[in-house]
């Protein structure tokens, strides 16, 4: 493991205090996450603009912020947003964020990112759920077909547009998305949800109890399950169908100044693919060496998981108050097609304390150590050297933010150090001002340094991705190689840079109508390629040749845009949406022809959406929501621009049973969002239409 002696006295330094932290029991805190909760929160469906706007954002901001005066770009999709979009996953509803690249790949992969540099394996973007980072090491992303949860069971999802690593640390490039659960005192009934149609299917149920003495107990079951579809200019099933079922429970308990929380899930499941057409290989790094040169490789995955977190609290008095916390989580997937298998685990504590000194200042600081632990089975195909790691990462934060007027104007001073066995000592700080000059309207900017460090796959991988076969089809020989192009990992790769520039203005521009603009410059160095080396030819005796394509960081980038928000309620009965987002991306290599920039125009240029909500009998809804998305080229692959239309007609039976049919896609047979990936081929997506029913009592 790579170590910086330098950085020793902050590793003591984080390890003495976490342990004295959790030895004198003074309180709870995540790497920079919450202050501690109420124990109830509002009905947000039930809020008007005005209270929206002042909405309590500690648990994505680190300190008590009204979305109103954050000087960064927020959005809020409350538990109403949720359930009249109709979504059955987390992706569905992210599509209502403006800023927000949403594509599905196939029956069950999806990508997702913000602000750029979108794939199956985004790196850039940030993702917590209850403060529990959702990220794996793997490849700095998330896991979206593992990551299904009960959306009647989500309070709200808060949306950073923008860095957010000076709280969140590294990874927290382009945004930040926490997803907050409902609270066990607002769980407090049985739930039964479920959903079935021409495409998917499946359901959840959610058990709530009051044990007494302020302790509270939630246990829940979800599964889904989603048919396969069709590859492009193909009408046969493509395989890619998957399913996942999932269990978790959670406790809280209060008592004087404390509350102490526990939460865990487990889940199992399958993720299908259609097939896509490989290089045959003898062995490891050895190509077949007579025709047939390519066969038809199965995608299949399996995949399982749990996780543990414990969560503790300490209210001292209004102006002060810690967080620990602690969680393990693994994760496991195994394609028995190319026999290659991993497991991690992750072992995560972190220290937050905010507290008030004098009246101007507002301060957060905190610490973080994480192991994550890889093992892995390697195949002639995939491979990973060593295919055993463990790394250790330590962080350090703080922040304050200071009221320069009261009411009228704020600066935010951030900075986050973390050591990592990769690329050592990263420093992350930003500033941000505020300025309110009347209670409807707040102007801010902000200026960020952000890094995402290198990932195990940059790092480690080796994939013999390719073959280019001997003119003619013949069998290989030394007059005639196979050459084999074999993707590599680099121990030294670099953390990519970014440095970001970001102007808002947020207004209530009436009692009934809103407004959000936000606009931005990013300016990307040392961003992750792929380069080609220098040609093998240790092997041509054997009849081939191999070309590596090395991991490096010989691209620059820059993307100017920006995103525009209008939400006006038209009347009681009747609320409109609107949003633009705009991203102009450019891209250079340092070795033209030679290198390729990893995810580079994989984000559409224009989005568009409209959406309107409506009441129409106080039993009936309708919800329309109509969305346009730029094309995108994915790795040489041009995926062309489209628009389709979701609609929701939603009939409350009584008090506590809702039906509802749900139509996606309506305006199109189907259509393709992305292009191919490594491991994942797309396909169509397809219109489809389905009833859900939701009962509570």
């Amino acid at each position: 493991m790579h170590d910086n002696l330098h950085f020793k006295p902050l590793k003591q330094v984080a390890k003495a205090a976490l342990s004295w932290v959790i030895v004198s029991f003074t309180g709870l805190a995540y790497p920079a996450n919450q202050l501690p909760e109420a124990d109830s929160g509002p009905d947000l469906s039930k809020l008007s603009i005005e209270s929206l706007l002042d909405l309590d954002l500690r648990s994505v901001m680190k300190s008590s912020t009204g979305a109103k005066n954050a000087s960064a770009a927020l959005f809020i999709l409350t538990a109403d947003d949720i359930r009249r979009s109709g979504a059955t996953t987390l992706p569905e509803v992210l599509r209502l964020v403006p800023g927000i690249s949403v594509s599905r790949i196939d029956g069950n992969k999806w990508a997702v990112a913000i602000r750029g540099f979108n794939n199956q394996f985004s790196n850039k973007l940030l993702v917590l759920r209850d403060g529990r980072n959702l990220y794996t090491p793997m490849f700095s992303g998330v896991w979206w077909d593992q990551e299904d949860v009960l959306l009647e069971d989500i309070e709200r999802i808060e949306v950073i547009r923008g860095p957010g690593a000076s709280l969140w640390g590294a990874n927290a490039v382009n945004g930040v998305i926490n997803i907050v659960s409902k609270k066990l005192t607002d769980s407090q009934n049985t739930l039964v949800s479920a959903h079935g149609g021409s495409m998917r299917k499946g359901g959840g149920i959610r058990y709530g109890a009051d044990l007494g003495n302020q302790a509270y107990l939630k246990v829940f079951g979800r599964y889904r399950e989603y048919d396969a579809s069709t590859l492009n200019g193909h009408s046969e099933d493509a395989g890619d169908d998957g399913r996942l079922s999932k269990l978790g429970m959670q406790f809280d308990k209060a008592w004087l100044g404390d509350k102490l929380s526990l939460q865990g899930e487990v889940f199992s499941g399958w993720s299908g693919g259609a097939n896509q057409v490989s290089p045959r290989i003898s062995n490891f790094n050895q190509p077949a060496l007579a025709p047939p040169y390519w066969y038809e490789q199965e995608t299949d995955l399996g995949l399982s998981g749990h996780y543990l977190m414990a969560r503790w609290q300490h209210q001292f008095n209004d102006d002060s108050s810690t967080v620990l916390r602690a969680y393990w989580n693994r994760n496991e997937r195994k394609s028995s097609a190319i026999g290659a298998h991993y497991r991690i685990d992750t072992v995560d504590i972190d220290f937050q304390h905010n507290y008030r000194w004098f009246e101007r200042h507002q301060i957060v600081w905190g610490l973080g150590a994480r192991l994550n632990f890889n093992n892995t089975d390697n195949s002639p195909y995939l491979g990973w050297l060593p295919n055993q790691r463990q790394d250790e990462i330590y962080s350090f934060f703080v922040q304050d933010e200071i009221t320069l007027l009261p009411e009228r104007w704020k600066l935010t001073l951030g900075n986050k150090l973390e050591h990592n066995p990769v690329t050592h000592d990263e420093w992350q700080p930003t500033i941000r001002l505020a300025f309110t000059p009347n209670d409807k309207h707040t102007v801010w900017a902000s200026v960020s340094r952000a890094v995402r460090t290198p990932n195990w796959a940059e790092q480690d991988i080796s994939y013999n991705a390719s073959i280019v076969t001997p003119f003619g089809n013949v069998a290989a020989s030394p007059f005639t190689p196979v050459i084999l192009v074999n993707a590599v990992g680099n121990k030294q790769q670099d953390s990519e840079k970014l440095l970001a520039y970001e102007v808002g203005w947020r207004a209530q521009l009436t009692s009934s109508l809103t407004s959000d603009v936000a606009f931005y410059y990013y300016d990307y160095d040392d961003v992750a390629a792929t380069s080609l080396g220098a040609l093998d030819f240790s092997t041509l005796y054997s009849g081939y040749l191999i070309q590596p394509v090395t991991f490096s960081n010989a691209g620059q980038a820059s993307i100017v845009g920006g995103e525009a928000f209008l939400d006006w309620r038209v009347s009681d009965d009747w609320r409109l949406r609107a949003s633009y987002s705009l991203a102009q991306q450019h891209f250079t290599g340092s070795q033209p022809g030679q290198t390729t920039i990893m995810f580079a125009g994989s984000v559409p240029t224009h989005q568009a959406m409209l959406s309107a909500t409506y009441q129409l009998r106080p039993d009936t809804m309708l919800d329309l929501n109509w969305r346009y998305v730029d094309s995108v080229n994915v790795e040489g692959d041009s995926v062309p621009a489209y628009h389709e239309l979701d609609a929701r007609l939603a009939w409350q039976v009584s008090r506590s049973v809702e039906l509802s049919l749900v139509g996606k896609n309506l305006l199109h047979e189907h259509h393709l969002e992305y292009g191919k990936v490594f491991f994942s081929v797309p396909t169509l997506v397809q219109r489809e239409v389905y009833a859900t029913i939701r009962w509570e009592f």
